[in-house]
């Protein structure tokens, strides 16, 4: 066959092949653009779509910066200088308040280191003076309050008729020597109808009773009391 009969023949063949190729290679572009989306698309067959896959990957997280530990910060606690309290001067303490106070006057018997035998009986009798301010009524007693007892009473009553300050009294307490040879004293002294004590001056001192307990055969220096 004569080849120029051949070209329109084989320019048409190229003219097909080149045709179906064009086609050919359109289809795959639109399957790959229809797959691709599809694959971002459909979602209610289980395949994460493109845009959730880019929404729901995590994003990077911040590095966290290094930030500086508190140590535990420690209280310092200064002390403030306080002032101590001034001690102030107190008050004298009363020893009396003038109600009841005796005055010694006189020893009417029985001055002081009067010799006694052993055993013997005597009375001994204050002089005192009221200088309180208080009447001594009959509720008020005389009372042994130290040394030797001589076999005196605990206390007796002191007087039996109202003393009123200013007024002087004489005061008598019935008394054994002892038995033992040697020097004795005794104290006695005051107290209210109220049961305080008293005695003489402010600072309710006690007074007393002295003597000396001698055997009558043993010296004639001093004559015991019979």
């Amino acid at each position: 066959m004569d080849r120029y009969r051949l070209y329109p023949i084989y320019l048409l063949s190229s003219s097909l092949v080149v045709l179906v190729i064009m086609f050919t290679v359109r289809a795959c572009t639109n399957n790959n653009q229809t797959f691709d989306r599809d694959l971002s698309r459909t979602t209610d067959s289980g395949v994460v779509a493109t845009e959730d896959i880019q929404t729901n990957m995590p994003t990077e997280l911040p590095i966290p910066s290094e930030t500086a530990t508190l140590e535990p910060t420690s209280t310092i606690l200064i002390a403030t200088e306080t002032q101590s309290p001034t001690a102030t001067e107190s008050a004298p303490t009363v020893i009396d308040d003038g109600c009841n106070v005796a005055g010694f006057v006189a020893d009417v018997t029985v001055p002081d280191g009067a010799v006694f035998k052993p055993g013997a009986k005597f009375t001994k009798t204050w002089r005192l003076i009221n200088n309180g301010t208080c009447t001594w009524n009959n509720n008020y007693k005389l009372y042994y309050y130290s040394g030797e007892k001589m076999s005196g009473p605990d206390s007796q009553q002191m007087i039996s008729i109202p003393v009123p300050p200013g007024k002087i009294i004489e005061i008598s307490v019935d008394l054994v020597a002892p038995t033992e040879v040697g020097e004795y004293e005794g104290n006695w002294a005051l107290k209210d109808s109220d049961g305080n004590h008293f005695g003489i001056g402010p600072f309710k001192n006690p007074f007393y009773v002295k003597i000396r307990v001698k055997d009558p055969l043993a010296s004639a220096t001093d004559t015991p009391v019979p």
